[in-house]
């Protein structure tokens, strides 16, 4: 008499396997958090899921792009300001020029008035960002200036043009200023001087407010696409656990069957034995 294989246990031992398999799987998604961590987990949102995030990476670094144009405007604002309140000294000083003053008097204006003139001269040339001049370009002209052309946006096109120009004071003053030529002439150059550095700043401030709204709708974007990307990827942690507690039971449990299935034949054998 010959004892046919085993079957039942080698059933057990195969549904056991494949239960350690699914465990494996469930393990890899609770220590990453993510529910697809190759292709062959799910071939068609994993491509969907790339397609998100390198959206998201072009959205995130425009982002960095638009806060990187606030700063520089908002750099370029100060410096303007500061430009402002020299000319308005200016003003005063010319003013003054134009009483009674003796000959040292009107020296010790015109020395401060030149004084004010290269400190403008030195906040243009400081107007710096990153290797960019702002209010000391050369080569732009100022009623026709150069642009910077800013990315805002993660596609070809989503650009904002932010203008360069060059406001020294030989430039806005349209020349020297000396208070000997004429006070009246000295006195336009100084208004024509305020028009300037004050359009700038309504323009500078105009582009300024259009990055502001551009970065409050790239961060809802953002806030979508990670909220899509997060659908797709994220593993459900409780049902993950829950999952991983069921198979831990069915694997003991298979565990348990195998170890019973193994001692059958021994105990057919004994009772065939015994039958002798």
């Amino acid at each position: 008499m010959r004892l046919l294989q085993n079957m039942d246990s080698l059933n057990i031992y195969n549904r056991y396997k494949k239960n350690l398999d699914v465990q494996s799987k469930i393990m890899n998604r609770i220590s990453t958090g993510s529910k697809i961590n190759s292709s062959k987990d799910n071939p068609n949102k994993m491509g969907v899921r790339e397609n998100l995030r390198i959206q998201l990476k072009g959205i995130q670094m425009a982002e960095r792009n638009i806060q990187d144009g606030i700063s520089m405007l908002q750099a370029a604002d100060g410096v303007l300001s500061s430009m402002n309140e020299s000319l308005i000294r200016i003003k005063e000083l010319t003013v003054q020029a134009g009483g009674v003053n003796s000959e040292e008097d009107l020296q010790i204006i015109q020395n401060e008035i030149n004084q004010l003139k290269d400190s403008i001269d030195q906040m243009a040339s400081n107007a710096e960002f990153n290797g960019v001049k702002l209010l000391s370009n050369k080569s732009s002209d100022n009623n026709n200036p150069t642009t910077l052309k800013h990315m805002v946006g993660a596609n070809v096109g989503d650009n904002m043009e932010i203008p360069l120009y060059n406001i020294t004071s030989e430039n806005i003053f349209g020349g020297s200023l000396d208070i000997n030529n004429g006070i009246g002439k000295s006195l336009e150059a100084i208004d024509g001087a305020i028009n300037i550095v004050n359009s700038i700043r309504s323009k500078f401030g105009a582009i300024q407010s259009r990055l502001e709204t551009s970065y409050e709708n790239i961060q809802e974007t953002t806030l979508n696409l990670q909220h899509a990307e997060s659908r797709i990827s994220d593993a459900d942690l409780a049902l993950e656990m829950a999952d991983f507690a069921r198979t831990s039971i069915l694997s003991d449990t298979s565990t348990a069957l195998m170890h019973q299935s193994n001692n059958f034949p021994q105990d057919v054998l004994r009772v065939l034995e015994n039958m002798k």
